[in-house]
């Protein structure tokens, strides 16, 4: 499942502009690395591809919806946004946020997903066992604390093998420290105070037009994300610059290091966990396959990346990002990264226009594709409360 989730982010393009800082190639300077990165993308795309068919492609269009649920979610993002955390000198109270280190072991040894260092949570929430967290009530920053509970014996770890299930643990618990959670409340004064709107009723129907923006942006994202698959399986790739691929190759290495350190991970660690060598080279040779497909229709339809439309584009999209510097954009991705975007953005908009496009229910596309599998719930610690 994974492994899974990658190849998803992949389809999406979402790894192509995931890797922030551009590393150096082989000790070259960044300035010869730049250079050799747009050079990588200057090439004659007929000399390697024939196009297939790439319009009037049969799509399915997810019809975008808006709900009540969806209006509250972005109301509690604000009030979340807004929220005040306080450190207090006393006791904890149920509601507080805490950090704390603990250890846990089992018959002495520690065991997996059973310690954490500086880890934050509010107390109440059932993130931990009601008697893990029992045990730090009255507790202030500072104190150090040893407890043993008895997991459920119907606990749900995760894990066939070595299960905490109905086994003691003892835990050594350091309280880092206390804060005490002031929740703003949603109302008009709030509202003014921290948007451009003056009620809740104009905030709400702001949120709903830009949700809805939003959502219909995603659909035909997906619907011409669609197209350039198709447009790729109809096309006939006789091979690819090398310059290509090793841009592709670099940029794809750069973002799982990213995404390595966003899971706390070594890179190393990260891609054993995830993928093999050949399903890197997959996944590269996919994204070359697509660079030459968008950069033949592009040429072929008037609407490659140019010099003229080059900065315009790239402004966009670095707003798109919440950039407010077009040259810090550029220094954290690079513009040969860049360009890749701006040229699949362009393809992907082009042929949804161009597309015999069949209007869906969001149910009936996404279906119950899940693609953020529970499994991934094991880089969390095992005592938490279980809640399935």
């Amino acid at each position: 499942m994974k492994k899974r989730f990658l190849w998803i982010m992949v389809a999406a393009g979402l790894l192509l502009l995931a890797g922030c800082g551009k590393k150096n190639t082989d000790g070259m300077s960044v300035s010869d690395t730049e250079a050799a990165e747009m050079e990588a993308l200057d090439f004659d795309a007929s000399d390697y591809v024939k196009l297939g068919d790439y319009k009037k492609l049969p799509v399915k269009y997810p019809v975008p919806t808006v709900t009540d649920e969806d209006v509250q979610s972005s109301i509690s993002d604000l009030i979340d946004e807004n929220t005040e955390y306080n450190q207090v000198e006393r006791a904890i109270l149920n509601g507080d946020y805490v950090s704390i280190d603990f250890t846990g072991t089992i018959d002495g040894k520690e065991f997996e997903g059973g310690s954490a260092e500086d880890y934050e949570f509010t107390m109440g929430e059932g993130e931990f066992l009601d008697d893990f967290e029992s045990n730090l009530i009255g507790k202030s920053a500072g104190d150090t604390t040893t407890f043993k509970i008895t997991f459920p014996d119907d606990y749900d770890d995760g894990s066939s093998e070595d299960s905490v299930a109905g086994k003691e643990a003892e835990f050594t618990v350091k309280i880092n420290s206390v804060s005490e959670v002031v929740v703003p409340e949603y109302n008009d004064a709030f509202v003014a105070s921290v948007t451009d709107y003056d009620t809740t009723a104009a905030y709400e129907d702001f949120l709903r037009e830009d949700l809805m923006q939003t959502a219909t942006t995603e659909a035909q994202t997906a619907a011409g994300e669609d197209a350039l698959s198709q447009a790729i399986d109809n096309a006939k790739i006789s091979g690819y610059p090398q310059e290509l691929y090793d841009f592709c190759y670099n940029d794809t290495v750069d973002s799982y290091r990213s995404y390595a350190e966003m899971f706390g991970m070594d890179y190393e660690e990260f891609m054993s966990e995830f993928m093999s060598d050949e399903d890197l080279d997959e996944i590269t040779k996919n994204w070359v396959n697509e660079i030459i497909v968008s950069k033949a229709i592009a040429d072929k339809e008037g609407f490659a990346v140019t010099d003229q439309n080059y900065e315009e584009d790239a402004t966009a999209l670095a707003e798109e990002y919440g950039y407010d510097s077009l040259d810090t954009f550029l220094e954290d991705y690079g513009k040969a990264s860049v360009i890749a975007s701006i040229l699949r953005e362009k393809t992907i908009s082009f042929l949804y226009e161009n597309a015999e496009v069949t209007e869906v229910s969001s149910d009936e596309y996404y279906g119950a594709e899940d693609l953020l599998d529970t499994e991934s719930a094991d880089t969390e610690a095992i005592i938490m409360e279980d809640t399935e």
